[in-house]
């Protein structure tokens, strides 16, 4: 039964919305006339993207609780009550065939209501070990779906080993060419990393003899644009520093190598484009996720991984030399990451949808 009304619940970052966006345009490929509300916090980055993607969304006033002080938990734990009795309204209104939760501060009470309505409902996680709210729901689900294998144990029957999606756009990108002038594309994930930029920044004094052979491309997230902007024009470096790229297919394109979190989509995305990565995974991630993600792609010899704890300028300075100072090397990672990567997730993620609805039976 094809999908012809759904809502996808959470986002917060982009590592949880993206895959959300990959499973929307896969309904609207079976069904053009699918109609798609995303639920979101009020706060996240859904509440740009979303409707420059061109979808409906709905916003609830949410924030998370993990890592935070008694009184905001309280405050917070009070907030995803009232979430779940809005997250309800939306479900009468909308009539949804199907909730797909993806994670983030949304996720939880939209997918709680749909558990209390009875609608059909799944989970995607992208982590080894699941976030906390898809722990919670883990036991009233339909499905989950879920990209590493390890993580069965959390959801039992319920989970199905999908891949994380990933947005069409970055399925097409073709091999490149490497020659200078190289490009090297920056970032720490949609909010940018401080780490990461202050390595690229303190990296510069170390690669002067690269100025004109290579180009940057970095996204910093909001509070690092100008001074990490002005950094490279002091070192005489060609660099195109944003805040947010719209476009990051478009980036992952030009890179001949990227410097990177190590976030699961991310690494889907890396796969997905073909490229040469080195992965400095986020030491605070819950339970230390993407050093794990960074470690399956440098067993496979598909990237480099610099612990957060090592980075510095002068290690970045060294691994950015030695990986364009070797072509055969970057072509050989390429390869691998291809090789590795899932291209069907959304198909098989819509796929499970389908089968919720035909299990549970679609409301109307």
């Amino acid at each position: 039964m094809k999908v012809s009304r759904a809502i996808i619940a959470g986002g917060g970052t982009g590592g949880h919305l993206f895959p959300g966006i990959a499973v929307a345009r896969e309904m609207q490929k079976r069904n053009p006339r699918a109609e798609i509300l995303f639920v979101g916090a009020e706060r996240g980055i859904e509440s740009r993207l979303v409707p420059q993607e061109g979808f409906a969304l709905r916003v609830l006033p949410l924030g998370g609780i993990k890592n935070l002080g008694l009184g905001t938990k309280i405050r917070s734990l009070i907030g995803m009550v009232k979430g779940i009795f809005s997250a309800k309204q939306i479900l009468t209104d909308f009539k949804p065939d199907v909730v797909i939760g993806v994670g983030g501060y949304a996720s939880f009470p939209m997918v709680t209501a749909a558990i209390l309505k009875g609608y059909p409902r799944m989970v995607m996680e992208q982590n080894s070990v699941p976030g906390l709210a898809n722990r919670v729901v883990a036991r009233w689900v339909d499905f989950a779906a879920i990209t590493d294998p390890k993580t069965q144990a959390a959801f039992g029957e319920r989970a199905v080993v999908t891949g994380n999606p990933i947005r069409p756009q970055f399925k097409s990108i073709a091999s490149k060419l490497h020659q200078p002038p190289f490009t090297v594309l920056v970032f720490g994930g949609s909010q940018g990393a401080q780490a990461i930029n202050r390595a690229v920044r303190e990296s510069l004094a170390s690669l002067g003899d690269y100025k004109s052979t290579v180009k940057f491309i970095h996204q910093t997230g909001e509070k690092q644009v100008e001074e990490i902007r002005q950094a490279y024009a002091s070192a005489g470096f060609n660099a195109d520093v944003r805040a947010f790229f719209n476009d990051f297919h478009a980036q992952y394109a030009a890179a001949d190598l990227i410097i990177s979190r190590a976030g699961a989509t991310t690494v889907a995305e890396i796969k997905a484009a073909g490229r040469a990565a080195v992965l400095v995974p986020l030491p605070t991630a819950a339970d230390d996720h993407q050093t794990r993600n960074a470690q399956a792609m440098v067993a496979e010899n598909a990237a480099v991984m610099i612990p957060n704890a090592e980075l510095s300028g002068e290690r970045l300075a060294s691994t950015i030399r030695s990986m364009l100072g070797d072509l055969n090397k970057l072509a050989v990672m390429e390869g691998n990451a291809k090789r590795i990567a899932v291209l069907d997730a959304e198909a098989r993620i819509v796929d499970l949808a389908e089968r919720a609805i035909e299990k549970r039976g679609a409301r109307v």
